[in-house]
């Protein structure tokens, strides 16, 4: 779990997101979300997402390492945080304590 979380990069901002809205989000509003998350948090108004190549990197990473559930919806696709991606979310709050 310690190397997944390693090499997750921005990604773990989007479990979060995910986490937090507790359902399936297509990639532009995640992306958004991420970028809003992120600003409060850092109280900056950079964005952690510049561009449409990150989000695509991001998302391609998630889906990769089988942290989200994709359910294609027409052209759409949703993302969901996946039993592994709740099970390294877990692991991060309990080596934060």
């Amino acid at each position: 779990m310690k190397l997944l979380l390693e090499r997750l990069g921005y990604g773990k901002w989007a479990l979060a997101i995910l986490k937090k809205e507790d359902r399936p989000l297509n990639k532009e509003l995640l992306g958004e979300l991420v970028n809003q998350y992120y600003q409060q948090q850092t109280n900056t108004k950079e964005k952690l997402l510049g561009s449409r190549h990150m989000l695509d990197e991001m998302a391609a990473r998630l889906e990769g390492a089988a942290l989200v559930d994709i359910t294609v919806l027409g052209r759409a696709r949703l993302y969901k945080v996946s039993s592994l991606g709740e099970e390294l979310i877990s692991f991060i709050q309990t080596s934060q304590k």
